[in-house]
This record gives structure tokens, sequence and C-alpha cells, in this order.
């Protein structure tokens, strides 16, 4: 049996090298009846990721390099490796091994028939109160809206099986999230825990602007439910002043009080107005996807590869056509 290991690069240099020494310490020490091929997808770096990579190939014929034209994100590069891999199954983790590696051969003995998907879900995290505040409140959410397959503390590693990684190149969409589409893929799952370690080179590459497009793909990508939420408020909001309304017309005939409250129409102006903007806000991620996905761009640009096999040529064409 054959396992492909993807690993996405962007800005990594030097570390590039440790990270393939740490990744085949193990499959040799302790996997060694498998084959194995490492997948590093060079994300678009502008340092000298690439170069360190074309050295890494060079010296070892089952390393596999694959440049992409730009930055498409770590997600759409780690599917780029995926789709491209020629082994029976596939691994990805981070080029900064927080996710150790030694964790695989736990995953590949929770990898049994019928589990197609294997978690490796973090004990704990070591981030910052307010990042663990924001990971535990994006994920409840995700849980409640998505799909309950998704661990509650996030997973940065996952193993596909064989089916698993045959399917993952028939979901064509541009914007989507490795937790939300294999939470919502349908295959049985397992969950291995681990202790994630502490960056010891480089720096995140985990912007503020990336994790908010990381939350509009997840929860628009695979649920309906903020769309349907807006109409909801907006029927609530309708009900409310309709109440409103006619209250203060009775009290105007009945009583005899004048309509009046310059103050408190502007704030319902600008609160309506808000709601208005953000309903429309919502409605425009929906249309703006629906746009992306007709205009059929390719999801990634290869640039060059290194070390492929003569065999996937043919299967790489089909995937990017």
């Amino acid at each position: 049996m054959k396992i492909s290991i993807v690993v996405p690069v962007y800005y990594e240099g030097e570390s590039v090298r440790v990270a393939h020494d740490g990744i085949t310490r193990v499959l040799r020490d302790r996997l060694p009846q498998y084959d194995f091929e490492l997948i590093f997808v060079d994300d678009g770096s502008g340092d000298d990721s690439f170069s360190h990579l074309s050295a890494l190939a060079a010296d070892c014929p089952y390393v596999r390099v694959m440049k992409l034209a730009q930055n498409v994100g770590s997600h759409m590069a780690i599917r780029a490796g995926l789709e491209h891999a020629t082994g029976d199954v596939a691994c990805f983790l981070a080029c900064d091994l927080q996710d150790p590696p030694g964790v695989i051969p736990q995953m590949l003995d929770a990898l049994k028939a019928p589990v197609q998907i294997v978690w490796a879900v973090r004990n704990s995290r070591r981030d910052s109160v307010t990042s663990k505040l924001a990971s535990k409140i994006f994920f409840g959410l995700a849980r409640a809206l998505v799909s309950k397959n998704l661990p509650p503390n996030g997973a940065s590693m996952f193993l596909l099986g064989p089916e698993a990684l045959r399917s993952v190149g028939r979901y064509r969409e541009r914007n989507l999230t490795l937790e939300g589409l294999f939470a919502t893929m349908g295959f049985p799952q397992a969950y291995v825990t681990y202790e994630r370690g502490e960056r010891v080179f480089g720096k995140s590459k985990w912007t503020m602007a990336k994790r908010l497009k990381l939350f509009a793909d997840f929860f628009v990508g695979y649920s309906y439910t903020p769309i349907r939420m807006m109409s909801f408020f907006g029927l609530a909001v309708a009900a409310l002043g309709f109440v409103y309304a006619i209250i203060v017309l009775l009290n105007k005939m009945i009583r005899g009080k004048p309509i009046q409250g310059w103050t408190s129409l502007m704030l319902v102006l600008l609160i309506m107005g808000g709601v208005q903007m953000t309903m429309l806000g919502v409605i425009g991620e929906y249309v703006w996807r629906a746009l992306d996905e007709t205009r059929k761009r390719p999801r990634y640009v290869i640039q060059t590869i290194l070390n492929e096999p003569a065999d996937s040529v043919h299967k790489s064409f089909e995937i990017e056509r």
C-alpha cells in the first residue's frame, strides 16, 4: 500500500527540509511496510521556497513538487495535492510540523472499513484566550448549522481512505473548506487525538482577512441557515413594526396623543438601514459564489511539477479540465 503526504508551502524557505526530515523519519521508522510519496505544493510563495523544494526533489525521487502560479490559499493548495496524489490513501499536514507526523500511524490504525476519513483532533489549544473563545464559538456554530461530524476543537490533519480520496476531485467548488467538505461527504469517519506542538520556525500566515473568508466560505458554502435567518429576522422586524404602527395610531385616535419623536424615527431608520445592508451582504455572498462557479475559471493553475509520475499526466488533465 502507498500513502501520499501533502504539505502546503507558503513562504517556508529552509523549513521545507526540516519538514521533509521529520515526516520521512516517521514513515521509515514506524511504517516500513508502506510505500510513500511527499507532495509539496508551493502556494505562490514569493521567497526562495521553490528553490529549496527543487533541491529536495533533485535529491529525493519520492518527493513531488507542485508550484502554483499564484497564491490560492492553503485549502485549495491541499486539494491540488490530493487531486494529484498517486497513493492508495492520503494525509496532509502543515509544513511547520505543529501537527506532528507521529500521529500518522495512529490515523492509519483507525482507517478500518468502513471508515474512509480520519480526523486528528487536538486535545487542547495553546492559543490566546481570545483565539480559544473565537474557535469555540466558530466550531459550536459549525456543529449546529453544518454537521455534527465536526469536532468541537477543530482539526488540522486528516487521513483519507481510497474512496474518499477518489471523491475529492468530484467536488468542483472554488470556495469551500476542507473541514466542511470532509464533514459533509457522507463517508464513515473516525477520530484520533493528539497534542499540537509549538511553532518552532517561521511565522503564522493565518491573517484576520483569511479567518473572515474561511468563516464566510464555511457557513455560506455548506448551509442555507444564514439566508434563512435573515428571512425570519426580516419577518420578525416587519411584524414588530406593524404592531408598533397600530399602537401609535390607536394612541392618536383614542387618546389624541400626537405622533412625534424625530430622534426615535432616526434611530429606527438607522437600525433598519443597517439590518437591510446586512441582509443584502448575506445575499451578496451567495450570489457572488454562484457567479464565481458559473465562470468556470480554473481553481488553480500549476506552473511547474517536479518528479511527476508518467501515469499521472492523464489524471491531471482530467482534473484540471
